[in-house]
């Protein structure tokens, strides 16, 4: 490797170590939002089209019957459905969803205290609405503003249940509401049926999907998704995935064309409302107070009534789970700005470690087997490399007369050198090929590891989860010091100040950048700094010694 291609490898690392370190160490900050003012909707209510079915009976079929207004502060009830996978508690204050906790011993989180608790998908603020509340718009006597409406928990009665399904009866506005919810069966899954009947004009109704996350609740960096107490509203309407930040002070996003699904993004997990068909339109708003917002469902009501069925899933992003939805559900996997173009390679990978982890039996092990068989597939393109190295030693002699000759005139050394290259048929970046084909691997496995579900809280030896650091910071040390043997017995520059650049400062500025990251990736490339070392141990004993060139 010629010292021009090590300066540009050099340069490469560098920067991207400087990037990933100072998001690691100093994450964006971010300016609390004030205090919402009255939110109108970020978006007019569309005109019926009448390519826009509806998702249930027409217009006009058989109307819910007509529901008395309970008592306005009606004691709260609440109904629990124990699901596949999940246990939800739904509430008689908005017919709507309280509380969601993720079944197993995978599904949980570590307090800042180091409890160990079950994951709650519903996280909503005092006083703002439940998850699948309903309102209706101004016209139907519903209120002006969707995130600070009090009516979305305004009582409504309990008329039917047993253990698979609940039906509650009130009302929104005008409205008549009755609302079903059933277990299907299904993984993560309810099945929802809303009935509104007694309009006295043309108006709609919206399906409320809101979120908070508190103040100082940490933000996703550059480089990776956003962390576990991070969330956001999120729309998929049109050809588009739309996400509202509650950290910004920005306008809402716009959604435009029919929704295929709408919900609440929580890193690994999502909740999300999916209509029978597409339909209606996405209206993002923020909430009373900072960190909260919401999408909802807008969707027409025409001919006094409306009947809709929704498939309501909340639980892991898993991708073969989300994938089977349809309606580019796995959008709502986001592997951050920085990552975003590796998302292919990560969804590659993720595939590869499954395969590997069935036979493994350990996420931990698949990722040393990952490592494995990348090493295998790029070992003729490796061999091809020490072949250039030796072509490169042979020329260092000359390079060191071309150095005296034009001493500091940069740009003849540069020609003279591309020329002697040219005469031996030597490619400079050969020696280089195989490091620049690992960059890719590390952003995509690192893009996997920050929005795998698969591989939350799996555990390998003393991490107890691959996608956080290791506690004990004993990978970063173990890959520095491979890093530094590997540097060690590599030619090394004829620079002084190169060779203890690359000597001395890489390995301790990778250890330094892996302190915080995933110790999965640490793992990665730890077990890849020792593959290189044996392999290059072997090639070094295949690949004689060159005897040195002479100029043409």
């Amino acid at each position: 490797m010629s010292p021009e291609t090590r300066r540009i490898v050099l340069a490469t690392v560098l920067s991207v170590g400087v990037l990933m370190a100072w998001n690691v160490l100093f994450p964006t900050k971010r300016t609390p939002t004030p205090p919402a003012q009255p939110t109108t909707q970020s978006a007019p209510a569309p005109a019926p089209a009448p390519t826009q079915a509806p998702a249930g009976p027409a217009a006009g079929a058989p109307s819910a019957p007509s529901a008395p207004p309970p008592v306005a502060d009606a004691a709260e009830e609440l109904v629990t459905l124990d699901g596949t996978g999940f246990d939800a508690v739904l509430t008689s204050h908005g017919g709507a969803l309280k509380s969601l906790v993720l079944e197993g011993d995978k599904y949980k989180r570590e307090s800042k205290g180091g409890d160990v608790q079950p994951i709650d998908l519903v996280r909503v603020a005092p006083g703002q609405a439940y998850p699948l509340s309903l309102l209706a718009s101004p016209e139907l006597g519903g209120p002006q503003e969707l995130a600070g409406a009090a009516e979305a928990r305004a009582p409504m009665r309990i008329v039917s249940r047993d253990a698979k399904a609940v039906t509650f009866e009130g009302r929104a506005g005008q409205l008549a509401v009755r609302k079903t919810y059933r277990l299907t069966g299904k993984p993560f899954e309810l099945e929802l049926e809303v009935e509104v009947s007694g309009a006295q004009g043309n108006g709609a109704v919206s399906i409320l999907l809101p979120g908070y996350m508190p103040p100082d609740a940490p933000k996703g960096g550059l480089f990776s998704g956003p962390p576990l107490d991070f969330v956001r509203p999120v729309c998929r309407a049109g050809e588009d995935t739309e996400r509202l930040d509650l950290t910004s002070t920005k306008e809402p996003p716009q959604a435009p064309g029919a929704v295929a699904w709408a919900g609440i993004d929580q890193h690994y997990f999502v909740s999300a409302v999916l209509p029978k068909e597409p339909l209606g339109s996405c209206v993002f708003a923020r909430g009373p107070g900072p960190g909260s917002g919401l999408a909802a469902l807008r969707v027409p009501v025409e001919g006094g009534a409306r009947t809709m069925s929704l498939t309501v899933y909340s639980g892991p992003k898993d991708l073969d789970l989300l994938r089977g939805y349809g309606r580019a559900f796995e959008t709502a996997i986001d592997y951050g700005a920085m990552a975003r173009p590796f998302a292919f390679f990560a969804r590659v990978l993720l595939y590869v470690m499954r395969w590997l982890e069935r036979i493994a039996r350990n996420w931990g092990v698949a990722i040393i087997l990952l490592t494995l068989l990348v090493k295998a597939l790029l070992l003729p393109l490796t061999y091809k490399s020490m072949q250039s190295m030796n072509e490169m030693r042979k020329l260092q002699p000359e390079i060191e007369k071309l150095k005296v000759k034009f001493g500091k005139d940069r740009e003849k050394l540069n020609v003279a050198q591309m020329e002697l290259f040219r005469q031996h048929k030597v490619n400079p970046l050969g020696g280089c090929l195989p490091m620049l084909l690992q960059l890719p691997i590390w952003f995509a496995l690192y893009a996997t590891l920050q929005t795998s579900v698969e591989l939350y809280r799996a555990p390998f030896l003393w991490n107890h989860d691959l996608t956080q650091h290791d506690r004990f910071f004993i990978l970063p040390v173990a890959m520095g010091v491979s890093q530094f043997i590997m540097q060690k017995i590599s030619p090394q520059p004829a620079d002084a100040a190169q060779a203890k650049m690359m000597l001395y400062f890489m390995p301790v500025m990778f250890s330094a950048m892996m302190l915080f990251l995933p110790s999965g990736l640490t793992l990665y490339i730890f077990v890849n700094n020792l593959l290189s070392i044996a392999q290059q141990q072997a090639m070094l004993k295949l690949v004689p010694s060159p005897a040195p060139a002479k100029a043409k």
